[in-house]
């Protein structure tokens, strides 16, 4: 079952917005790694203070939005034929455009062929 955390930098961001006013930065990528398991295959919780994924292996900017609630978009981005061929993704992160980290989403390791596939995390509130 997948492990998902709003980090710390992102709930510092909202709380300043809530303040001043500061405008929130917009999502723009989403990055891909292979570090949300441990050895035994069990997905291990993401911290809120972490700023990085584990081990990313791509960054790219999200192909499509969709709102799911009013307090929930769903962000995908689709993988190509040969990218991360023979990789295992078990780690997400949506991130804004000055490149802070804002969620991640830990899950069990899914494997990479050489078939095009659609990565998404949500980003609850």
């Amino acid at each position: 079952m997948a492990k998902s955390v709003i980090t710390n930098i992102a709930r510092k961001k909202m709380a300043r917005a809530r303040y001043d006013g500061t405008p929130l930065e917009k999502v723009k990528y989403i990055a891909l790694g292979d570090g949300g398991v441990n050895e035994d295959g069990e997905v291990i919780y993401p911290l809120p203070e972490n700023i990085n994924l584990q081990n990313e292996l791509i960054r790219k900017e999200y192909d499509s939005c969709t709102k799911i609630s009013d307090t929930s978009y769903e962000y995908a981005i689709e993988l190509g034929v040969m990218e991360l061929t023979g990789k295992f993704i078990s780690e997400a992160a949506l991130i804004d455009e000055t490149g802070d980290v804002i969620a991640f989403s830990n899950f069990l390791a899914k494997g990479k062929d050489e078939t095009e596939v659609i990565f998404s995390i949500r980003d609850n509130y």
